[in-house]
């Protein structure tokens, strides 16, 4: 399989996680802030470089390796890059919405295991702070609709198995994206 069917593959179960943890967000009306990419700013998000390859052939496609390079090389923000900040501490949006990685479909509000194995839900603290008595009432363990984490990254894994095995900060994982990309361009005809 080209890089190019890898991705649409790739894309094709993004679409589907997204519609599946948006529309639980959606139902349970405990979804992400309008407006918020605190998530973002967290210098310990995580993504494989597989990943990331929907957003480096996006660039690629643009032309605009060379200028992600230096960006990445001259940065000296933790955060992830994709973030475009709108004022305000943690305000903002991703720049390449359609193409990040399967931890920013599945954060917000999901269904996880706990040490003992029973599905636990897992909310953002500022969802939880903006509607603590709706989160408090939810019973993931109940809920037959809890889109579940593992389950996500499973599905992720039939791609490809080092799709979900060397996790990297974003950045790095942006950066080891495009260096697939360019490498693989120079000798495919992308």
């Amino acid at each position: 399989m080209n890089i190019r069917e890898f991705v649409f593959n790739l894309q094709k179960v993004y679409e589907e996680m997204g519609q599946t943890f948006s529309g639980y967000q959606k139902s349970t009306g405990l979804g992400c802030l309008n407006g918020c990419g605190r998530c973002c700013l967290n210098p310990e998000i995580e993504a494989s470089v597989l990943e990331m390859l929907p957003f480096a052939l996006k660039i690629h496609d643009e032309g605009k390796t060379e200028e992600w390079f230096q960006k990445l090389e001259i940065s000296t923000q933790e955060h992830c890059l994709l973030l475009v900040s709108t004022g305000e501490t943690g305000q903002g949006y991703c720049s390449s919405y359609q193409e990040r990685p399967s931890i920013c479909r599945m954060f917000g509000v999901a269904g996880t295991r706990d040490k003992h194995q029973k599905i636990a839900l897992s909310i953002c603290k500022y969802i939880k702070e903006s509607q603590p008595e709706l989160s408090r009432q939810m019973n993931a363990e109940q809920d037959p609709t809890t889109p579940l984490i593992p389950l996500w990254t499973s599905k992720l894994a039939t791609l490809d198995p080092e799709l979900i095995q060397k996790k990297l900060p974003i950045n790095l994982a942006i950066k080891g994206a495009l260096e697939k990309v360019s490498l693989y361009a120079q000798y495919q005809n992308l």
